[in-house]
């Protein structure tokens, strides 16, 4: 998979195997509502540097 989103000129993020996916699924659906909504979604989702857990480099 890595090879593929390589291929878009991304760089790929381990985020956990596929009994993730439906928990990617759900934020996504989330994600495209607020959207469709007519407001902004990257507002929903902290920063990485700030979500908890986040280490400072």
């Amino acid at each position: 998979m890595a090879e593929i989103v390589t291929s878009m000129g991304c760089t790929p993020l381990p985020c956990g195997g596929l009994d993730r996916a439906a928990l990617l699924e759900a934020t996504a659906v989330f994600a495209i509502g607020v959207w469709w909504s007519g407001a902004e979604a990257r507002f929903a989702f902290p920063a990485p540097a700030l979500a908890p857990g986040a280490v400072d480099d």
